[in-house]
């Protein structure tokens, strides 16, 4: 009976003692808790191609025939493809089992940043007011964007600057900033160009609202 209160007693404080090395971790290694142990080195990520989806405000694909509120139907951007660099080996440092549990590493992220989206009309149309858009005519003005679960649109110029580094993660939507005040069969070219001159066109996109 006393040996097995004994190994009671030892399975507990062990349990006690693992649960609380994570709040530890700062305690022993000073300000930089996520110094504590072996985490690897974030990646470079260069994108490969990007895709998108048109979908409606709970994020569910929606045909791009279909016709909705022109806050209530967006066009998705997420990567799709990539390929990683390696910066430098894991680095290890001496450490306490589990004292790193508390670190999360750093997520892989685009060595290159995007600094200009445009949305570039390929179907004349025009507005409520009268305003015509040729094939061509930049309408980046007409529309907004953010990331996806986020409240709202803003303004594509305002959101991309000073300039975005991408992680693998990023899931954005873009959509009509402003009540059109009629139905609008928009087709246009999303165009992505990266400070390094990276770029891609994802053409033939629909959206229609009204």
């Amino acid at each position: 009976m006393k040996i097995q209160s004994k190994r009671i007693f030892a399975s507990l404080t062990l349990f006690s003692f693992l649960a609380l090395m994570p709040m530890s971790c700062g305690l022993f290694c000073g300000n930089d808790s996520c110094g504590c142990g072996s985490l690897p080195k974030p990646r470079d990520l260069r994108v490969k191609s990007f895709e998108t989806l048109t979908v409606n405000e709970s994020g569910n694909e929606i045909l791009d025939s279909e016709i909705k509120a022109y806050n209530q139907v967006f066009k998705t951007l997420r990567i799709k493809e990539a390929e990683y660099k390696v910066q430098s080996s894991i680095e290890s440092t001496s450490s306490t089992l589990g004292l790193a549990f508390a670190c999360d590493p750093a997520p892989d992220r685009t060595k290159n940043s995007l600094y200009l989206i445009q949305i570039l009309n390929q179907k004349e149309f025009t507005l409520a007011d009268g305003t015509n858009f040729s094939v061509g005519d930049n309408i980046t003005s007409l529309f907004g964007m953010n990331h996806f679960f986020a409240q709202g649109l803003t303004s594509i110029e305002n959101f991309t600057a000073p300039g975005l580094r991408l992680i693998r993660e990023d899931y954005f939507k873009i959509g009509v900033i402003e009540n059109p005040g009629k139905e609008l069969n928009l087709k246009f070219t999303i165009r992505l160009l990266f400070d390094d001159r990276q770029e891609f066109l994802l053409t033939d996109q629909l959206l229609n609202v009204r």
